[in-house]
């Protein structure tokens, strides 16, 4: 699904509702972060509704899942703070839609910042310049 398909109540639905989620995906990562590479944190209400998305960019050969852990607990950390706890991450890069091991490491990493802030991690994409894919829940996802 493409950000063109979405229907019109999507915002009213959970961005993890699986009719619009790809399709959300689509819409919030940008063509410029997919070809630059970007972490998304898309910041969910209890409903699992999208609240706000943040893009945290970053270089994909140059920045290790550590350096992202660290960020995304501190971020996570702060927005608890305003009682936040709901969460969705995108990564946002280029070449296929396929998952590498980069892409495994920094959903280990998202999945340490959540366990670390008390967040539910409700799911995790990647956005590529080929397409969105949705990944299957691993070892520690916090699912909702």
């Amino acid at each position: 699904m493409t950000f063109d398909d979405l229907p019109k109540d999507w915002a009213q639905r959970p961005i993890t509702d699986p009719d619009i989620f790809e399709g959300v995906v689509d819409l919030i990562a940008t063509e410029a972060s997919r070809s630059d590479g970007a972490t998304y944190v898309l910041l969910c209400h209890s409903n699992g509704r999208l609240l706000q998305p943040i893009c945290l960019p970053d270089e994909p050969r140059r920045i290790d899942a550590g350096e992202v852990l660290d960020g995304v607990t501190l971020l996570l950390t702060e927005v608890a703070r305003h009682d936040v706890h709901d969460v969705v991450m995108v990564i946002a890069r280029p070449g296929r839609a396929e998952p590498t091991p980069r892409d495994h490491d920094l959903r280990a990493a998202f999945e340490g910042a959540c366990r670390n802030t008390g967040f539910r991690l409700h799911a995790v994409a990647i956005a590529a310049l080929g397409g969105v894919i949705s990944l299957p829940p691993g070892d520690g996802w916090v699912a909702a």
